[in-house]
């Protein structure tokens, strides 16, 4: 016995290592423990909506696809008051239970998910939203079944203005695209500011008589996930603009003749795969059309989950920034080896300029790309 207390009382280090490691171990009760079960939850447990799913599980269903952060917020508030709930019982045992009332452990739990329902939603509101991709207007940066975090005050803060090559989130309904086959939300590529002058040289950007600078990196193949054996070609094509490099498929792409002046207060944007989107050159009967800053939802940033051709979630690209300095490419089924050699090319031989010049004076038309011509 005083060995025992001569011990701890020698060591002044002893009890503060105990608390740490008593704080180490709740934190992983209360946060990591739950917080994996709702992953696991989520990514698991809750059913995929489509036809047959009705009731609760259909209205689970389309909870988990359209707001995964609602429900994983409420599902980590549950598992940590069951969490809390068994690791009391289980260390003071009858006692608690003799004590503690069953409308109490009612009432905390309620209070505690609708706190956790509604800072989730005020998340979403204010702060970021998952978005699903749903179309194939942004390969090769984003694939179909893709769901990524857009930044919701990247533009309401410091930064109110996109710059070129940010990838935005907006309201079709702000571009006159009301029809049943567009999606509500679109992304697209941010191209043309304010006062540019924008004109296409096939699928390639010319922004005030100056053309995007770009480097061929080899024949591009996606498999489409819609169980038909669709697929995306064309080539796969490096650009640089503002110091930023991104993926492009180029292909035979609708003609736009014309030229267009980016208004005040709007933004001209493309979608990625240039010979399939409804963008700026489609807007205003294909007259060309920017998209009002006020509609735009915000900054797309980062990759949540994917999902792979047979339909399970693909988890490679979690978090990873969707728009960086170096694009790498995700092509599922297919050796992108030699692909990912020729994008390594193209940034090791990247121009030094990649800045378009501002607009001055009377613009000059760029020479309309020629039949037949490569990128």
């Amino acid at each position: 016995m005083t060995s025992a207390t001569n011990f701890g009382s020698g060591s002044g280090q002893t009890p503060a290592l105990g608390h740490r490691v008593r704080a180490a171990l709740r934190a992983i009760w209360f946060v990591v423990v739950p917080a994996l079960l709702a992953i696991v939850a989520v990514r698991f447990l809750v059913p995929r909506s489509g036809p047959g799913v009705e009731g609760l599980l259909g209205l689970v269903a389309r909870v988990g696809r359209d707001s995964p952060l609602v429900l994983g917020s409420a599902l980590f508030a549950m598992f940590s008051l069951l969490a809390r709930y068994w690791l009391v019982r289980l260390t003071n045992g009858p006692a608690v239970a003799r004590v503690e009332k069953p409308w109490r452990e009612v009432a905390r739990v309620a209070a505690v998910l609708a706190l956790a329902v509604g800072a989730a939603l005020l998340v979403r509101a204010k702060l970021a939203e998952p978005y699903r991709v749903l179309t194939a207007s942004m390969l090769p940066t984003l694939e179909p079944g893709d769901q990524v975090l857009v930044n919701k005050r990247a533009y309401r803060s410091e930064a109110p203005m996109p710059a070129r090559g940010d990838v935005v989130a907006f309201r079709s309904d702000a571009v006159a695209l009301s029809e049943p086959a567009v999606p509500p939300v679109l992304m697209k590529r941010v191209i043309g500011l304010p006062g540019d002058r924008v004109q296409m040289r096939g699928g390639l950007p010319v922004i005030n008589g100056w053309q995007v600078p770009t480097c061929d990196v080899g024949e591009y193949v996606y498999l489409l996930p819609d169980g038909q054996g669709g697929a995306a070609t064309g080539r796969l094509v490096v650009e640089f603009l503002d110091d930023r490099a991104y993926l492009t498929v180029q292909t035979v792409a609708k003609p736009f003749p014309h030229s267009y002046e980016v208004k005040p207060g709007e933004v001209f944007v493309l979608g990625d795969n240039r010979g399939n989107s409804i963008d700026s050159r489609s807007y205003r009967g294909a007259l060309g059309a920017g998209v009002p800053l006020a509609a735009l939802d915000g900054r797309v940033e980062r990759y949540l989950v994917g999902s792979h051709l047979d339909g399970r979630t693909d988890w490679h690209r979690a978090l990873q920034p969707v728009v960086s300095g170096s694009p790498r490419l995700h092509v599922e089924g297919f050796d992108v080896r030699p692909l990912e050699d020729g994008i390594a090319r193209c940034l090791r031989d990247a121009p030094k300029v990649t800045r378009s010049p501002p607009p001055q004076g009377a613009f000059t038309p760029a020479a309309p790309l020629l039949q037949g011509g490569g990128v």
